[in-house]
């Protein structure tokens, strides 16, 4: 396969592969930062690591690569005017005065609307051809009751409704 093939294969593949919807956060110059990632996984329990990667030609690739810390937000249904502020709507400098937010312990913004967050500690990065990827150990972090994630998916969002239902009226297995 050509190299042009490959990175269109990758993308319909990522397209057809379901994925959460969450802000990452971050400061710079002493002001709020932040972009809509679709690259964040869980690494590691013990230290708790998570990672985000962001593209090498993204005005936010130097700003989160040179950061001390930053912050997973998870969306929720409902909340895609949030995502897509962040995904670029609104310029970088601006997006922090659309939504309400507040400081973390490693202090990255936290989006005080989000349904879940972890907040971390730049942990390490490492170059991943096109995109770095930013290891962080997370410092705090909390999830707000049940709700129904933000999903991407097929280049729309959407939600886990069954998922989200059976855990509103499942009695509690506790």
């Amino acid at each position: 396969m050509s190299q042009t093939t490959v990175a269109e294969t990758i993308k319909g593949f990522m397209r057809s592969y379901p994925q959460g919807v969450s802000v990452s956060t971050t400061t710079h110059n002493s002001k709020p930062w932040g972009l809509t990632v679709s690259s964040f996984t869980s690494i590691s329990l013990d230290p708790p690591l998570v990672m985000i990667s962001i593209a090498k030609g993204s005005k936010s690739h130097e700003v989160f690569t040179k950061s001390d810390n930053f912050a997973i937000n998870m969306l929720a249904t409902g909340q895609e005017s949030i995502a897509e502020i962040f995904a670029g709507k609104v310029p970088p400098e601006r997006r922090f005065e659309h939504v309400r937010y507040r400081y973390g312990k490693s202090g990255a913004p936290i989006l005080t609307d989000c349904s879940a967050y972890l907040d971390c500690k730049n942990y390490r990065t490492y170059d991943g051809g096109d995109h770095s990827i930013i290891l962080g150990e997370v410092i705090d972090g909390a999830v707000s009751g049940p709700f129904s994630p933000l999903v991407y998916f097929n280049r729309r969002y959407t939600t886990v409704a069954i998922t989200y239902l059976e855990t509103v009226f499942a009695p509690d297995p506790w």
